[in-house]
């Protein structure tokens, strides 16, 4: 098996601009043997072509143009085989003057190679003029619209790919904040719980409820008081209530309660839920700041994508 390697073209080719095609030999003397001024047994070897490739924003085809001169008149239905990775080969009926086959490979990518071969069992069968010649021009990687329908149908959506990219770095936005929030807003309120309910402040509220009926026995009977004194025992003893009763802060069995028991069972159903899903993600939790960064890239990316876009597509667009 001999591998040939076609002389390459830019691999972007934009409709503004005139690039020189490659062309490859399939019927002349130097692929068939000139006797009786006919060429016959012809050979078409399987030949790998390829070319330089380079970033594209839409989709892509490579042309495959037969070029015929000269007296090529035969009874067998000759033709060559153009395969690239990735997709179904396609074959070119290479008699036929002009004949043209669009060569795509997935997804519109561009087309760094392909294998040419022949396709026909009859090509060392045929007997042709001496004067037929026939080659196989390669238009590489061409723009892969012809119309301006189909341009604009490729920008809007490009703009639904920003606008989705868009809103997805919103959300992450969303969830990096109320990570934060959420880690900062429990671990506040689980340490004032603390705090509150501590041995110590148990004990204040233990004494506050045991001194309320002293104090106010104190405002009432005590008649060395002053007015300024009275009053400032009164203010007192309205404060006391913030502490609570040491009940408050504790379960039936005698037992600190947690920040579920204080937000009680609506709430506390919801932050089980939450905490549900912290505890699965323990292992590998997600770093939303991280994600929302590569969401802002991915937006960028997109946007540079419908630049070039733009400039690939300049001769369908208004």
């Amino acid at each position: 098996m001999r591998f040939l390697v076609a002389g390459a073209t830019c691999a972007l080719l934009l409709p503004t601009v005139t690039h020189a095609a490659d062309a490859h030999d399939l019927i002349s003397p130097a692929r068939c043997e000139l006797r009786f001024n006919r060429l016959m047994n012809c050979q078409l070897p399987q030949a790998l072509l390829t070319t330089p490739t380079a970033e594209t924003a839409v989709p892509l085809r490579t042309t495959l143009r037969s070029v015929v001169s000269g007296n090529c008149s035969t009874q067998y239905p000759l033709e060559a085989r153009a395969e690239t990775a990735g997709a179904s080969p396609v074959f070119i009926p290479y008699l036929q003057n002009n004949k043209e086959v669009r060569l795509r490979a997935a997804g519109g990518a561009p087309v760094s190679a392909f294998t040419l071969s022949d396709a026909s069992t009859w090509t060392a069968s045929a007997v042709l003029d001496s004067s037929c010649r026939i080659s196989l021009e390669i238009h590489w990687n061409e723009v892969d619209v012809s119309s301006t329908g189909e341009a604009q149908a490729l920008i809007t959506a490009l703009n639904a790919d920003i606008a989705a990219a868009e809103s997805h770095a919103d959300r992450m936005e969303e969830l990096m904040l109320y990570q934060r929030a959420y880690a900062f807003m429990y671990s506040l309120a689980d340490q004032f719980r603390t705090e509150l309910s501590n041995e110590s402040m148990q004990e204040l509220r233990a004494a506050a409820l045991e001194a309320g009926p002293a104090v106010e026995s104190m405002i009432l009977n005590c008649a060395d008081l002053s007015f300024e004194e009275r009053l400032a025992l009164l203010r007192l003893h309205g404060s006391l209530w913030v502490l609570g009763q040491p009940e408050d802060w504790q379960r039936p069995d005698g037992t600190v309660m947690t920040m579920e028991d204080h937000l009680g069972p609506g709430a506390s159903e919801i932050l089980a839920r939450l905490n549900a899903i912290l505890a699965r993600q323990t292992g590998n939790p997600p770093d939303y700041a991280q994600l929302y960064e590569a969401a802002k890239t991915e937006i960028v990316r997109l946007k540079n994508k419908k630049s070039l876009a733009l400039a690939q597509l300049a001769p369908w667009l208004p």
